[in-house]
């Protein structure tokens, strides 16, 4: 009678589900982005929100996770609660007889129509290893999984700090265009005073209209870059960012790179493809394991209660059954001998890949030290000719305005000081982009 009370309820529970019963939800997410200023820091979290392949990444994390889950039910109890139904005919009967052979009755074997509920369990009682094993590769992957989620997490945050830089560059470049545009007109309009008091010839004019068309030009192109900046550092962040937010022009303090004595032997220590690797390789010595159980025993558990009679939802007849199953594997055709061949070759390949992916990470910090140290070099240099520059450009419209000097000096010494301060500009772009580049070769965040 127990077994009745316990199971009629579930069966009620379960006609429900088969009969498509719901629950409503939804989700209300509103979200509102002010203009402020946009920092390389705020760019990395934004990107960290919105880029979709470091979402892509944090997926795969999930499913791996999903993969434990299931591979760590197999060691548990499953309990599942079926309701069944069966028409016949006519009842099934057998024929009664005495000691003597005489029939006396008919006894009824069956219902015409039966209707059965059962509560079954099922219990993996020994399985030669093969659930444990398979667990434990799946923890490792998913270590893998999520040290693949970090090494997209770092080149995300990456591309978010060159793409910051390429933008603070392009509105750089862009002020310097503006302020070589209204040197230009200046000059255009002390020429012209020039001209009209009989000092120079008309073609001096020419030639600074001519300077200032083609400085009008490069702001033109110079706001074009910033434009085309922004929507690179929105394609890698994810979020719409011009008109949301400011951004100033590039900082020429270097100060804060700070560079390890040693990046190669943090690099190796780091960097989570090789963690990746090295995880992935112990998955795989454990599904050589995991199918190295299955050549012994499987011995499972199996609990079942029935309840069947003629009547919806059954409430008679209780039978109660208890089986152990044990199977033992005498021939497979090579089938667990081809998974551990498998596997173990997995093994092998991935431990050559981690060799391989040190000699890489070599390369990248190489490179990238190399990249530093040469745009640093490009940044003292070119604030010296800034500064030369700068001093040039002001005797040369010294001299000209006393009338010592040419129209030509004026134009070449201010066209020296546009490339002096793009290039430093540049300059400062590069090295804090090769200094990102270092710390994203060395696996740090």
């Amino acid at each position: 009678m127990m077994l009745r009370h316990l199971l009629q309820p579930l069966a009620y529970a379960l006609l429900l589900l088969v009969l498509g019963a719901s629950w409503p939800f939804g989700t209300n997410i509103a979200a509102a982005e002010q203009t402020q200023k946009l920092t390389v820091q705020k760019a990395v979290e934004l990107a960290k929100t919105g880029n979709p392949s470091l979402l892509a990444a944090e997926s795969r994390v999930r499913q791996e996770q999903g993969r434990l889950v299931q591979a760590q039910s197999s060691r548990l109890p499953r309990v599942t609660l079926s309701l069944g139904f069966q028409g016949l005919n006519e009842a099934l009967t057998y024929h009664a007889y005495d000691k003597g052979g005489t029939p006396i009755g008919i006894v009824p074997a069956g219902y015409e129509k039966t209707y059965q509920a059962a509560l079954t369990l099922k219990q993996v009682l020994y399985s030669g290893g093969t659930i444990t094993s398979r667990i434990q590769a799946e923890e490792f992957l998913v270590l893998a999984r999520q040290a693949e989620r970090d090494r997209v997490a770092q080149r995300v945050e990456n591309g978010a700090q060159a793409g910051y830089y390429g933008l603070q560059r392009a509105i750089a470049r862009e002020a310097v265009a503006l302020e070589a545009l209204n040197l230009a007109e200046e000059h255009l309009e002390q020429v012209k005073i020039f001209h009209r008091t009989g000092v120079v010839a008309k073609n001096e004019v020419l030639r600074v209209q001519v300077a200032v068309s083609t400085a009008q030009l490069n702001v033109i192109e110079a706001r074009s870059h910033v434009q085309v900046a922004w929507k690179q550092l929105e394609r890698v962040t994810g979020h719409s960012l011009e008109g949301n937010y400011i951004v100033a022009a590039g900082d020429s303090e270097l100060t804060d790179l700070v560079v390890d004595e040693d990046p190669l032997s943090r690099a190796l220590a780091m960097r989570p493809e090789l963690k990746a690797l090295a995880a992935s390789e112990k998955a795989a010595r454990k599904m050589v394991q995991a199918a190295k159980g299955q050549y012994l025993p499987q011995v499972g558990l199996t609990v079942e209660g029935r309840l069947y009679d003629d009547t919806f939802f059954p409430s008679q007849n209780e039978e109660l059954l208890v089986g152990i199953r044990v199977e033992l594997p005498l021939m497979d055709s090579g089938q667990i001998h081809g998974q551990i061949v498998e596997h173990s070759a997995l093994a092998e390949e991935l431990l050559y890949g981690i060799e391989d992916m040190k000699r890489e990470i070599a390369l990248d910090v190489s490179k990238t030290k190399v990249s530093l140290d040469s745009a640093l070099q490009k940044v003292l240099v070119a604030g010296d000719g800034v500064v030369q520059a700068e001093e040039d450009y002001r005797m040369a419209l010294k001299r000209y305005q006393a009338n010592v000097g040419t129209n030509i000096d004026v134009l070449d010494a201010r066209l020296a000081l546009i490339d002096t301060r793009n290039a430093k500009i540049d300059a400062i772009a590069e090295a804090r982009t090769a200094y990102a580049d270092l710390i994203y070769a060395m696996g740090d965040r």
